[in-house]
């Protein structure tokens, strides 16, 4: 019976032995590339005027960025929001606000959630940095989140965690990098040094051209621009995504809940302790949906009316096209348009 066992015991481990050991060995590559470049320490986690190949994690970078230069620089104003607060450009902001004591900095991250934007608030407070301006980009979706996003693009940083996360975020990026169509789009672009068009799908590699300004944390897309520019942007292709709108206006359902009120509240102390001057803008998008009056309200008496400003529903800036690079994300002169009209 004994013998039978370790037979048993002989066969699987043979059985098992190959497949560990590929498991270990991908493990090792994974940690000696660090494609997502979450295990070692980077003095710019992206390259300014390259195509940035595998998508970061932004919450990561701007966190990590933040806290490799915050010494130096001594941040104090801050724009926070998703992806489409990135189009507010740090030289136009600075054209309204106090510019001899203000070193300002995108605290920003693809698909940030209220809960990312209300953690991030938390953590500059406890950390005690001065927060004298602010810029505040919401929209439904992202009053719509209250947890962190279990994706390895979109999960919250650990510092922003107190570290508690720390296991789940490297699991997160651990499964990303061991997913078949992320190896194979991975070692495509390794060996041939081209992102190719199946490998920009549910975000696997990213082949956009940025450019990318490190001391705050600043993205830009000049290449897209100079399409635009010389009537090459908008073709056939990229026109599809500009689907017909209802001529109706229609209105989002109500977001600001319990959960919601919870952090808007204790952003908002945070903010009259900083004496922070902040404006709350909701985003103009290509949808047109408008933020339900309900939730404007609320934030309205919460900020206070003469710093929210709504630019969601139909208006000149969502009827043009033209104002966007696709349907979700609108270009820096809408950006700028914005500045000179809520600090008008």
């Amino acid at each position: 019976m004994k013998h039978k066992i370790f037979l048993l015991l002989k066969r699987t481990i043979y059985f098992f032995l190959p497949i560990v050991s590929i498991v270990l060995f991908l493990l090792l590559l994974y940690i000696l590339l660090d494609p997502f470049k979450v295990i070692k320490k980077y003095d710019s986690y992206l390259i300014s005027d390259e195509i940035p190949g595998v998508t970061v994690n932004k919450d990561f970078v701007s966190t990590s960025t933040f806290e490799n230069n915050y010494s130096l620089y001594q941040y104090n104003s801050f724009i926070l929001g998703n992806s489409r607060s990135i189009f507010y450009e740090i030289a136009d902001w600075k054209c309204h606000i106090d510019t001899s004591n203000s070193n300002c900095f995108h605290f920003d991250a693809f698909r940030e959630s209220l809960y990312g934007m209300y953690k991030k608030v938390k953590y500059l407070d406890n950390k005690g940095v001065d927060i004298d301006n602010v810029l505040f980009i919401i929209d439904y979706s992202s009053l719509k989140a209250t947890e962190s996003n279990s994706s390895h693009v979109f999960i919250i940083s650990p510092q922003l965690e107190n570290y508690e996360n720390i296991l789940d975020f490297h699991l997160a990026f651990i499964r990303a990098f061991f997913t078949p169509r992320f190896m194979v789009a991975y070692f495509d672009y390794k060996i041939h040094g081209k992102v190719k068009p199946y490998m920009t799908k549910n975000s696997l590699l990213d082949d956009r051209p940025i450019h990318y300004e490190l001391t705050n944390n600043e993205i830009s897309f000049p290449h897209f621009e100079l399409l635009i520019n010389d009537r090459e942007y908008y073709t056939p292709e990229r026109m599809k995504v500009f689907y017909e709108r209802d001529s109706v206006q229609q209105y989002s359902p109500i977001i600001i809940l319990d959960k919601q009120k919870q952090m808007l509240q204790e952003i908002n102390d945070i903010f009259k302790k900083h004496k922070t001057d902040f404006k709350v803008i909701v985003n103009p998008l290509y949808d047109q949906i408008k933020l339900n009056e309900s939730d404007l309200e609320y934030l309205r008496s919460l900020f206070g009316e003469e710093r929210v400003f709504d630019f969601s529903g139909i208006n000149d800036i969502t009827n043009d096209y033209r104002n966007y690079y696709e349907s979700s994300h609108y270009r820096p002169h809408v950006a700028r348009q914005i500045l000179d009209s809520i600090y008008k």
